[in-house]
């Protein structure tokens, strides 16, 4: 399992922005093409840049955490990293506009110091998680949404399921960009499925044995796959190695467990 350094949606945020600025294109909409690979005003652009702007929403919340001094001092960036994500629609497809100059590459550099600073702070977390390899993570999600799809009405509220899967397959999504949208984007979309799961949990009737087990062995599988992306020990090799054995442990004591608790 690979250790990252730069882990935090500001880091992300600024590989993006940098790279927008560095594109050599003479319009920002041709620069963000270029960098999120989607075509102008296409269903994908919009999804891609819309992750852009929650990068930019994770820094925003995470400079909140850090000592006073140091919060204040990035405070007062957030408004020219807002204005750099977020553009009036005429300056898209301005030829006069290039980024190279729009992009202030000081308020870049203070972005990146912020998110080194975050990455310190909050290291471990799902802020600024330790490890890189999504493989685990993306095996659980799928294999939740073949628990969810093959669940009955009856045991699981329609609705419910279909936001689920909906929710997981979009997590799925995030895992095959990580490279564009980075992981702790991955991690906060992770911990909100979780969130989601275990309210859906405590709503399940009549569920059948099999994929009552299933559902446990599953929730303890994510969940697993999480703290070991999360908290993985960055200096000892051992430490990795039995993090990456955790999934499996636990799956396996999960697999004992009946469905009615016993």
């Amino acid at each position: 399992m690979s250790i990252s350094n730069e882990n935090t949606a500001a880091h992300r945020l600024h590989t993006l922005l940098q790279s927008v600025r560095n594109s050599g294109e003479s319009s920002l909409g041709a620069a963000w093409c270029k960098v999120l690979d989607a075509e102008w005003n296409s269903g994908d652009f919009v999804r891609r840049h819309a992750e852009v702007t929650v990068l930019l929403q994770m820094t925003i919340r995470q400079i909140s955490s850090l000592p006073e001094r140091s919060r204040l001092r990035y405070e007062r960036h957030v408004a020219d990293w807002w204005g750099a994500v977020m553009q009036p629609l005429h300056n898209w497809n301005d030829g006069t506009r290039a980024p190279a100059i729009m992009f202030n590459e000081d308020k870049l550099d203070h972005l990146e110091s912020a998110a080194d600073l975050i990455s310190g702070h909050l290291v471990g977390s799902g802020a600024a998680p330790r490890a890189t390899n999504l493989e685990e993570m993306s095996r659980q999600c799928n294999e939740w949404v073949d628990l969810l799809t093959a669940m009955e009405d009856s045991e699981i509220n329609g609705p419910v399921r279909d936001a689920l899967v909906s929710q997981i397959r979009h997590l799925i999504w995030l895992i095959e960009n990580s490279d564009l949208f980075g992981t702790a984007r991955v991690a906060e979309e992770a911990s909100a499925v979780i969130g989601s799961l275990t309210q859906a949990g405590a709503t399940l009737v009549n569920v059948e044995p099999g994929n009552a087990s299933r559902w446990k062995k599953a929730f303890l599988g994510l969940i697993a796959a999480c703290v070991v992306f999360n908290q993985a020990a960055p200096v000892f090799q051992g430490a990795i190695t039995a993090g990456e054995s955790l999934v499996k442990e636990i799956s396996a004591v999960a697999e004992h467990i009946s469905p009615d608790g016993e």
